[in-house]
């Protein structure tokens, strides 16, 4: 409904990202585009929140590019729009979450949204496509494999219920620190925490801390090179009944306890991340427990990125983005397809080239 231009206070597109920003929504199942605004306004305080036009309302690089969009939406629309997205990961958000941690910092610099960003940028850099559910969508828990609650600090006594029957029934939940902490008007849970789940997740914690010259080791998953293991903000000393350690904490003082758990629960798994830590680690985590829970794990990552659905002829369609400078190539893991924008005839095995802030539609026949 409001999306950037020419951007706010200095920020202007490179080039072909306008066009990638544009499709990017229509890949995410958006029918329209809309920007805010048609031209740069001349006085109040979104003066430089500029529009398509500058302010002296002629025709420029922006207009054009956003030109070259609208052409291809007329010319490939009929096979982009309605697009039926199908995920089986879902994060569960919570308004009351939110306003808890507010009012009750884990940390003076993470915020509830923060948190959100750490697990849902990592699937996305992952190319595991995600949906959004609130805490009233308890009915669809099951349409998903894996189910993440990011600091879900405020969690009824219902919710927690539906959670644990989600799990019991097979499902795969991932929740983090800060955790069924409250009820829904914040007032904190008299028993072992995480509130009604400690059997789920196997584990309880009483004492929690900043996390300062902490980080994580003997992990029992593959860690890549890249990774720090390093632990920022906030941390639980997690301490396993039924759950297995998935990681430790490396400090000479909170070594005994755990940082991360996974306990297996009626027929399906419940993991717990007890701290907030570095992201290539978190990343490494997660591929492990997509595979866990059945997800074959995409073999592009970031910056490549792609999404899928299905359009109206009922045809498969599969975005690939290059979020980057540099070209990228890459071969087609699929059937017999098309690239829709080049009208060009592609095989499984052939090779897709991107350049920079380049962008390919496959549609597959």
């Amino acid at each position: 409904l409001e999306t950037e231009a020419q951007g706010n206070h200095g920020w202007l597109h490179y080039p072909g990202q306008l066009r990638l920003q544009a499709f990017s929504h229509l890949a995410s199942g958006a029918d329209s585009v809309m920007y805010w605004h048609w031209h740069s306004i001349h006085n109040a305080i979104e003066s430089y929140w500029k529009g398509i036009l500058s302010h002296n309302l002629r025709e420029n690089a922006t207009y054009r590019e956003a030109c070259t969009i609208g052409a291809d939406f007329a010319r490939y629309g009929s096979h982009l729009k309605h697009l039926r997205k199908k995920a089986d990961i879902a994060f569960l958000l919570s308004n009351e979450a939110l306003t808890g941690l507010q009012w009750f910092k884990a940390h003076t610099d993470l915020s509830y949204n923060d948190i959100v960003r750490w697990l849902y940028d990592a699937f996305y850099e992952l190319n595991l496509e995600c949906d959004i559910l609130s805490v009233e969508d308890t009915e669809l828990f099951g349409q998903y494999k894996l189910l993440v609650t990011p600091a879900l600090y405020s969690a009824s006594d219902a919710l927690i219920t539906a959670l644990k029957a989600y799990v019991e029934q097979g499902g795969h939940l991932v929740s983090t620190f800060k955790t069924a902490f409250s009820d829904p008007v914040l007032k904190i849970y008299a028993d072992d925490q995480p509130h009604g789940l400690t059997d789920v997740f196997g584990m309880t914690y009483d004492q929690f801390t900043d996390a300062v010259n902490v980080s994580l080791k003997d992990c029992a998953f593959p860690v890549s090179s890249d990774s720090t293991g390093a632990a920022h903000y906030w941390m639980e000393l997690l301490r396993p009944d039924t759950a297995q350690t998935l990681a430790v904490y490396d400090h000479p003082y909170w070594k005994e306890y755990a940082a991360v758990t996974r306990n297996r629960y009626g027929r399906g798994s419940a993991v717990y991340l007890g701290c907030y830590f570095d992201t290539a680690l978190l990343k490494d985590l997660l591929s492990c427990l997509a595979e866990d829970a059945g997800l074959p794990l995409p073999a592009i990552h970031y910056p490549i990125v792609t999404k899928r659905g299905v359009n109206e002829l009922q045809r498969q369609i599969t975005y690939f983005f290059n979020y980057a400078d540099a070209p990228a190539s890459f071969p087609w893991q699929g059937g017999d397809a098309v690239l829709l924008m080049q009208d060009e005839a592609l095989r499984h095995g052939d090779t897709i080239t991107l350049g920079g802030w380049d962008f390919v539609i496959v549609e597959e026949m």
